[in-house]
């Protein structure tokens, strides 16, 4: 019998039984001291009880997870997963084959209710078994070298929650399933909450009746959800960017928390969707998102993407080879508003190795025109040439023993130099700028689950981002700081899972970039002052909060 074969048998046994006040340095420094240990008390009152009630009320033995493919199997979430959110093989083979059992096409009866009439049956699955939300919420603190300005400093928040999503899945009948995600998001739209889909998709499993060898997703969705780090389900919950980029250059007064592997890493680069010559501080003509930031997730490591994908494995569900390619629907940043079409491939390889279930991944991604360089001259924004392609390419490797986890991800941005001929009397200047045509991201994470109900994990990330590299010298008034720079963090998280799908952790980020400056342009370009640098103003950032789905 087959690996897949006893997996499945086993199961089926299973389920039967970012201005700064007029304080000196030292001052502040005390006051921050004071500040961090004043969190630390509170986040020590506010931890401990939560944990102590939780197991005082939680039956830590036979707790169960009650998520809506947990209710529909009546399984426990440890089912499908290591340690919630991450998938474990099973899990990730139920994902692949479109929400049915792997090596089955049971999405079309298995615990739906029937219902008989003149034209044949009609299965549906009870509300319940495909209904699902998700609450995250916490208590945070972040340290800065100076004040980011912007409303931005370094006071406790307290966001519980900020986020509500409403998952709705499974499978309408057999070979066909779907997946929709709502967001409640009550900080998007400032002082109006917000409702709003994020991923909406449709898969249509084994086609041909070949089990397992095509199966093609269409709609909104994460096209890295079958790659061995994926964008979705990360153990440190994102922790995204204040920044505006309705302006240019993009004021940013804190970098996200988020797995630099997925970032652009690229500065100096825009939508051009205004005309060249706006003035830069114009949000109602740049609007938002004309500024690309170099820190959010994006091409085959966005959260979201428009498009098609076929994947599957060429030698059917026992196969140890999980092929994917597919097509992203954006729009291009040459001015004319067009659409373009990116494509992408990915391959994955399975296999066990010293006791562990292991897999290496690489992919490629191809986005057509889809950044421009641009500089802010004279107060308003000048474009390239033209726009240039972004190509990135990534591996990635997953090791999973019984209470370890250990993943990474490395990626690997390229783009073309820009050439600068049609600005007239800036031309010459703007020729002076220095760019950098590659950037990289690196991503590891180690998971341990010292106890059935600990987990604790580390997470390192560095982005050697690309780009504009130092403004025109013309423009500068002291030393051309580079712009492009290196960001390096550490993110230990503690989690206790009173329940499997619900978890109570205490995180922390830990900023060890080496300290550098913006460059000064005395007032030439916005918000280049000689400051430090976003990527090395924040310290650190500590958080206690909750995760929980049902």
């Amino acid at each position: 019998m087959n690996v897949l074969s006893v997996n499945t048998f086993a199961v089926r046994l299973f389920l039967n039984g970012l201005s700064k006040p007029n304080l000196g340095a030292t001052q502040m420094k005390k006051i921050s001291m004071k500040m961090s240990e004043c969190f630390c008390r509170v986040a020590a009152m506010f931890m401990l009880p939560i944990m102590a009630i939780s197991m005082f009320l939680v039956d830590i033995g036979t707790a169960e997870a009650i998520p809506a493919f947990a209710r529909k199997f009546q399984a426990n979430c440890a089912l499908c997963h290591t340690n919630v959110p991450r998938l474990a093989p099973f899990g990730q083979q139920f994902l692949a084959n479109g929400y049915q059992f792997p090596g089955t096409t049971d999405g079309g009866d298995t615990a739906k209710i029937k219902l008989d009439g003149a034209q044949g049956p009609v299965t549906l699955d009870k509300l319940s078994n495909m209904m699902a939300v998700r609450l995250r919420g916490d208590i945070q603190k972040a340290s800065y070298k100076d004040e980011p300005g912007g409303g931005v400093d370094d006071r406790v928040e307290i966001n519980l929650p900020t986020i509500v999503n409403f998952f709705f899945g499974g499978t309408v009948t057999e070979n066909i399933s779907y997946f929709l995600e709502s967001e409640y998001n009550r900080m998007e739209a400032g002082a109006e909450a917000s409702i709003k889909f994020e991923r909406v998709v449709m898969q249509f499993s084994n086609i041909g009746g070949a089990q397992g060898i095509a199966n093609v997703k269409v709609g909104n969705f994460d096209p890295s959800s079958l790659f061995s780090f994926p964008t979705h389900r990360q153990q440190l919950n994102p922790i995204l960017p204040i920044a505006q980029t309705d302006q240019y250059p993009p004021a940013i007064q804190r970098i996200p928390m988020l797995p630099y592997a997925f970032s652009s890493k690229l500065f100096g680069m825009s939508t051009a969707s205004a005309p060249a010559g706006t003035s830069g501080s114009d949000a109602d003509v740049l609007g938002e998102g004309f500024a690309l930031l170099p820190f959010a997730p994006t091409l085959y490591n966005a959260p979201t993407q428009t498009g098609i994908s076929v994947h599957g494995r060429p030698g059917g569900d026992n196969s140890p080879l999980l092929y994917q390619v597919g097509m992203a629907l954006n729009t291009k940043a040459d001015g004319t508003g067009d659409q373009r079409t990116d494509v992408y491939a990915m391959l994955r390889f399975d296999f066990q190795a010293a006791g562990a279930d292991a897999q290496v991944s690489g992919f490629w991604y191809n986005a057509p025109d889809a950044a421009r360089s641009t500089l802010l001259m004279g107060g308003n924004v000048q474009y390239a040439d033209s726009a240039t392609d972004i190509t990135r390419v990534g591996i990635g490797a997953r090791a999973q023993w019984e209470t370890v986890d250990v993943y990474f991800a490395y990626t690997q941005d390229s783009v073309d130099n820009p050439t600068w001929n049609d600005l007239g009397g800036m031309t010459a200047m703007a020729n002076m700028s220095e760019w950098e045509d590659t950037a990289t991201g690196f991503s590891l994470e180690a998971d341990w689950r010292f106890d059935p109900n600990w987990m604790l994990g580390v997470r390192y990330d560095q982005m050697d981002a690309g780009g504009l590299k130092r403004l025109p010298a013309g423009v500068v008034t002291t030393v051309n700081d580079e712009i492009n720079a290196t960001v390096q963090m550490i993110s230990p998280i503690l989690k206790y899972y009173p329940s499997p799908n619900i978890a109570l952790y205490t995180r922390a980020h830990i900023n060890v970039s080496s300290s550098s400056t913006l460059p000064d342009t005395s007032g030439a370009v916005a918000g280049f002052d000689g400051q430090e640098h976003p990527a090395s103003n924040l310290e650190n950032v500590v958080a206690l909060g909750v995760d929980m789905a049902f």
